[in-house]
């Protein structure tokens, strides 16, 4: 137990300092086992204690936590857009206190009842808060506990069961078992709670390793189409700039280099088009873009925007200056090209004032509080969500479920499209505006989790990468040089199974809300009865 304030303040430090050091992409996932336990020692010793101390040691923590894994969100790059640095530190500030609302509830639930095993209830209440985390405009469940897993194969792969938030109730369950050992309650209690802690690490090893193998014995024998990935690596500071067709063309470059590899479909980044013409990105038109790509369907980015008849019923219409006296709404899109068909699926989860403030949609007035200085503010959300069907001689070949950039940290987002039949996952993503940070790694380990989860290859373009092949284990199958302009070919496998987590979805954080809830009421009414 730390004896003072400056022990208080360090034990603090040390969990902030554990928990950033398990986040991917560092390789200290290990970490992960032990970094609440110093915390559970401040609580201990700091329970009676007023609130708002705890308030100020937890603040220590997370801030430390949000800083080391997540310093990179305000880009810090010469071109950044003042608006993006502004919200990075805004982030860094404020996200702290929101990180700290389990441990505030578990330390409500202890000071009313007089029990150490109240520490089990960790798991339920921090899997509730990042489910609930990820619900609203408002969400950012980034940093999700269970990512942690991702350096620690074959743990990795019990991700299929209850998704990214199963292990993030492990790791908590773990801990909270290993500090009631350091307790030392009774000898009895001891050797129960560690033979708990070695079972359910051993099963949990045991379950990865053989689902591994199992997982690898069906990608073996599964049909496969070629995906080629262009990653053409253009400044994102100045592809909205009107020099549309020389990006074209540096794709077109990329995609003549390889020879004669025609795969069975092309994969270009998000916004890879940002406007071309009217009839591409008002009416969905690529006709123009085919002398480019040739008969081979692409998956491509691009900005859509659809004309609005009445301004007045859309709250983020806005004037479209090349046709006098017509509004447009803007989508940040991917659009599906093949033969005479084009299929398009419209951003469903944006970035919280990256892309558009959040509610604006709900709240009309919202949306010009803040502008970004970069490409065009103010996205709307998409609607639908459905897979976009690859064809090839008029017969099927693959159903696309596709993820735009930040959608891919949203698990049941993406698992929605296994039971709609999609049987590949593409990400496409433009995290160059975060080069030379380990965000673009970061965000390439997250889609390394949803391939776990639901079992599918997922193709994945970023504008300067990270872009590669990751496998239904989460394995890479092949990553492009970050920064590079590059062309990437692949043998992707198409599954058809269904992992559990596919099935239930986020069954385990909405019953984990529940008894969260419960737990509270409970403890908040003994202590009632007590006084």
């Amino acid at each position: 137990m730390p004896k003072n304030v400056s022990q208080t303040y360090a034990y603090a430090c040390l969990s902030g300092l554990f928990l950033g050091c398990s986040f991917p992409p560092m390789p200290f996932g290990f970490l992960a086992y032990f970094s609440f336990v110093p915390l559970f020692l401040v609580i201990e010793s700091e329970l009676l204690k007023t609130s708002s101390r705890f308030i100020r040691y937890f603040y220590i923590t997370f801030f430390l936590y949000q800083g080391i894994a997540n310093w990179w969100v305000g880009s810090w790059q010469k071109e950044s857009d003042p608006f993006l640095i502004i919200a990075g530190v805004a982030l860094q500030f404020g996200h702290p206190f929101f990180l700290m609302l389990p441990l505030l509830a578990l330390t409500y639930v202890r000071k009313r009842l007089a029990n150490y095993f109240v520490y089990l209830l960790l798991p339920i209440f921090y899997v509730s808060y990042e489910w609930l985390h990820s619900l609203t405009d408002l969400s950012y469940p980034w940093l999700t506990l269970g990512y942690m897993a991702i350096s620690l194969p074959p743990l990795e792969q019990c991700a299929d069961i209850f998704g990214v938030w199963g292990l993030s109730f492990y790791f908590i369950l773990i801990q909270s078992l290993l500090f009631l050992i350091v307790l030392q309650l009774s000898k009895k209690t001891s050797m129960l709670t560690s033979l708990s802690v070695i079972a359910i690490i051993v099963m949990s090893f045991f379950y990865g390793n053989t689902r591994l193998h199992s997982i690898n014995d069906i990608t073996n024998t599964s049909s496969t189409i070629t995906v080629g990935i262009v990653q053409p690596n253009i400044n994102p500071w100045n592809k909205w700039q009107g020099q549309v067709e020389d990006q074209i063309s540096i794709h077109k470059s990329i995609m003549t280099e390889v020879g004669n590899q025609q795969p069975d479909l092309w994969v270009w980044s998000e916004t890879a088009i940002p406007f071309m013409t009217i009839p591409l990105n008002v009416y969905s038109d690529f006709s123009v873009l085919r002398s480019y790509i040739g008969t081979t369907p692409i998956l491509t980015g691009f900005a859509h925007l659809p004309l609005i008849q009445d301004p007045s019923t859309e709250p983020l219409a806005k004037p479209f200056r090349l046709i006098p006296g017509t509004h447009y709404v803007a989508y940040n899109a991917a659009a599906l090209v093949q033969d005479s068909t084009v299929q398009v699926h419209k951003k469903m989860k944006l970035t919280p004032f990256g892309e558009g403030v959040p509610f604006s949609q709900d709240i009309p007035w919202l949306g010009s509080i803040l502008q970004w200085g970069v490409g065009i503010s103010g996205w709307k959300k998409g609607e639908v969500q459905s897979p976009l069907h690859l064809k090839k001689y008029g017969k099927p070949l693959a159903s696309i479920g596709t993820v735009i950039c930040i959608e891919s940290i949203y698990p049941d987002f993406v698992r929605n499209y296994v039971p709609m039949g999609a049987n590949l996952l593409v990400v496409i993503t433009n995290d160059a505006w975060f080069d030379n940070t380990p965000g673009p790694m970061q965000h390439f380990a997250i889609s390394q989790m949803r391939a776990i989860e639901n079992r599918r290859a997922i193709a994945r373009c970023g504008n300067t990468g990270v872009s590669g092949i990751i496998l239904p284990n989460g394995l890479p199958a092949s990553m492009a040089k970050p920064q590079s302009k590059t062309a990437l070919f692949g043998k992707v496998p198409l599954l058809s199974m269904t992992s559990l987590y596919s099935q239930i979805g986020d069954i385990l954080p909405r019953i984990s809300s529940i008894i969260a809830l419960l737990s509270l009421c409970f403890a908040g009414y003994t202590a009632r009865s007590k006084k």
